[in-house]
């Protein structure tokens, strides 16, 4: 079989596999809200993001939405006591 076309069926089969081969450490991403953009970030499991229902709360949308689209490769956000 040809190299290329291994390569790509690999590449499938991981991407159709992702809820178990595929675990995030960390990233950023700008989450373009209904009214504002905010920053989102994971590091290890540790979800912040510049809104304030997280800062009055420890969750919000934003990072629901993050969890939602990442599924198992992220660890889902605790609710963390009210800072």
């Amino acid at each position: 079989m040809d190299s290329a076309v291994s390569r790509i069926l690999k590449a499938k089969q991981y991407a159709a596999e992702r809820d178990h081969r595929v675990k995030v450490h960390s990233f950023e991403v700008e989450l373009h809200g209904d009214n504002h953009n905010h920053i989102v970030s994971y590091d290890r499991g540790e979800w912040t993001c510049d809104c304030e229902e997280f800062l009055l709360r420890g969750v919000c949308a934003h990072v629901m939405a993050m969890e939602e689209i990442l599924g198992d490769s992220v660890e889902p956000a605790m609710l963390a006591t009210p800072h």
